[in-house]
């Protein structure tokens, strides 16, 4: 027990830090909150990145099966056309598609 000191009621008695601990231990705290700066960033980040994605997706496919909805309702109710309108409708539907996608990230290009 010889380089430990102990108080009157049995307890280690704590040394006072050094300015080297102090620095060590302000170099880590900021070490450690510019990792979890970092963390924050990616965070919103991937999250940015996900929504873009579904948004990209949504801009592409809502078009294209809109229109082949509506030309498979138009070749239903129009006599004569077996699957014209259909088709159109999903070109149509593809192209508009093609447009606002473009439309959505050509501000970022």
């Amino acid at each position: 027990m010889e380089g430990d000191e102990k108080d009157g009621k049995n307890r280690e008695v704590r040394r006072k830090p050094t300015e080297e601990d102090r620095r060590r231990l302000a170099s880590q705290v900021s070490q450690d909150v510019e990792r979890m700066k970092r963390a924050e960033q990616e965070k919103h980040r991937i999250l940015s990145s996900w929504l873009t994605l579904g948004t990209i997706g949504l801009l592409f496919i809502l078009p294209v099966v809109l229109g082949a909805f509506v030309g498979r309702w138009l070749d239903e109710h129009l006599a004569g056309y077996a699957i014209h309108w259909t088709i159109t409708g999903i070109l149509l539907g593809v192209i508009l598609g093609a447009w606002s996608v473009y439309n959505h990230i050509r501000p970022n290009l």
